[in-house]
């Protein structure tokens, strides 16, 4: 099922207002290295990063939505 216009624009816009992308460069054979490591889990580096910033500030990544560990 094709995800309709209004759908992705409605996205759009909510991950403009509550979203935010982190970033650090390195070089491109550490990228390179970094994306074999996530692989070889079967993760993508975007999920391995993520899953690293929430443990680090406490909270866990439920369903899609972030829930603070102590609730």
């Amino acid at each position: 099922m094709a995800v309709s216009e209004a759908k992705k624009k409605a996205n759009a816009k909510w991950d403009s207002e509550n979203m935010a992308t982190l970033a650090c460069k390195v070089k491109r054979a550490q990228a390179e290295a970094f994306k074999s490591y996530c692989a070889e889990r079967g993760q993508t580096s975007n999920t391995v990063l993520k899953d690293y910033v929430l443990d680090c500030i406490g909270e866990q990544d439920t369903q899609g939505g972030q829930q603070n560990a102590g609730d």
